[in-house]
């Protein structure tokens, strides 16, 4: 076999490989015999010596074979050591973090020195933050609008700790946008009714995902679903009809729960003299009336029974539970829930008449 360099020659075993070790020497004289051939454990093998390197043509020697033995590879020592890492929470390990550069903090100018005294100075006389005194030095604000500031903050956190305010309705009577009596009624809505008071009751039902039964003029009161709500008009899926019909807010007088429908039909009566006026649903908003809401909160808090007349006669008599900018709830006496719209009522429901 040969190879580029030549023919591979195999190196012959001297005979003093092939004779035995010579014996060890105990101490006292007497042979111990071959060191090795002696040995029981398993592991013991004969010395070898490395075999000498070939220099033939001029070649460089190889470099010689790895002792022979058993020794365990550890990966680690093939790796050179990098840098100790900083310490967790150090200056330098947090600028390394923030990909910032860390070094000694920059003196600050005597012009800064200087603003700096004044505005301590001033915050400490006028009992004003320091952030404020920084503004007022450098033109601005002026002292007058931060006391005023001030004030208006102080007042709208006794209004929501003290009166019970709405944070919201607090903001705009502090900035003087509404009257601290109205903002205690509109809070006082708020608290009974369940969606906001913006949101009327067609919605709701939208937002809710319910049946419901919708009383319409001149139609009488129909089951369905509620879809599409736009400002003035929405879509409604009658249990009845193949497909959506498209309705005016202002066609329906009053709602309820598909389940209450039947009960709340034979709860509801005719006054026959203003069913004869014929009048209908109108889009003329001169001829809507809307009840205060003085008068319907103190409906609410003396829980009389009131009566609210439609347009087209028909009355629904009982008591309010919540009302909001658009409609009102009324317990009816056989706990059934109706909610009515205003822009449905005849002008004698504009003071909840015929109390009872």
């Amino acid at each position: 076999m040969t190879t580029e360099r030549g023919p591979i020659l195999r190196r012959r075993r001297s005979s003093d490989e092939n004779e035995a070790p010579p014996a060890e020497t105990r101490e006292d004289g007497a042979s111990a015999g071959p060191a090795r051939a002696a040995s029981h454990e398993p592991d013991a093998q004969p010395a070898r010596r490395p075999p000498a390197p070939s220099t033939r043509d001029g070649a460089e020697p190889r470099p010689s074979r790895a002792p022979v033995g058993r020794r365990a590879y550890d990966p680690r020592s093939d790796r050179s050591p990098g840098p100790a890492p900083a310490p967790s929470g150090t200056p330098a390990s947090t600028a390394a973090k923030k990909g910032k550069k860390f070094g000694p903090r920059p003196t600050m100018s005597d012009e800064k020195l200087a603003l700096r005294a004044k505005a301590q100075v001033l915050s400490k006389e006028k009992t004003i933050p320091l952030i404020h005194a920084y503004r007022i030095l450098k033109g601005q604000t002026t002292l007058n609008e931060v006391l005023k500031g001030m004030m208006r903050k102080e007042r709208f956190e006794q209004m929501i700790a003290r009166d019970g305010i709405d944070r919201e309705l607090a903001g705009q009577v502090a900035s003087g946008h509404l009257s601290k009596q109205r903002a205690l009624l509109l809070t006082r809505m708020r608290t009974l009714r369940k969606q906001k008071l913006h949101i009327d009751g067609i919605k709701a039902a939208e937002i809710e995902k319910i049946r419901v039964g919708l009383d319409i003029f001149g139609q009488g009161w129909v089951a369905g679903r509620v879809r599409n709500v736009r400002p003035y008009e929405f879509d409604f899926f009658s249990e009845t009809a193949e497909k959506s019909e498209r309705y005016f807010k202002h066609d329906v007088k009053a709602m309820c729960v598909a389940d209450e429908l039947d009960a709340v039909r034979k709860a509801t009566s005719i006054d026959e003299a203003i069913q004869a006026a014929g009048l209908a649903a109108t889009e003329d908003r001169a001829e809507r009336i809307k009840p205060e809401d003085e008068v319907l909160l103190k409906a609410i808090e003396s829980n009389v029974i009131v009566r609210f007349t439609m347009r087209d006669g028909e009355l629904v008599l009982g008591r309010v539970r919540s009302f909001g900018r658009w409609d009102a709830e009324v317990c009816l006496e056989t706990g059934e829930i109706v909610t009515v719209f205003f822009h449905g009522l005849h002008t004698v429901s504009k003071t909840l008449g015929y109390t009872a």
